[in-house]
């Protein structure tokens, strides 16, 4: 869970600049766009959106567990290894 958060929080920014590139078709450079921020909301404007991140990346990687764990359960796979000792 710990590591999600952690990647959630680096990655924001860059992300949050990727899509602004890509929205505005290149119509500006990627700095262009990071001062832009920087003059308006400071640092705190490149973590517009992190908490819709944290719900989309918490939502996936808890489905990703619950059929990961369903899978070994179909092959009689236990919790701790192979045979369930």
């Amino acid at each position: 869970m710990a590591t999600s958060v952690l990647s959630c929080i680096s990655s924001q920014p860059g992300d949050l600049l990727l899509s602004l590139v890509s929205a505005h078709e290149k119509s500006k450079r990627t700095r262009e766009f990071a001062k832009d921020i920087m003059k308006k909301d400071g640092p705190k404007g490149f973590f517009v959106g992190i908490r819709a991140r944290f719900l989309h990346v918490g939502i996936i990687v808890t489905i990703q567990l619950l059929i990961y764990d369903f899978v070994k359960r179909l092959c009689g796979i236990a919790a701790t290894g192979v045979g369930g000792h």
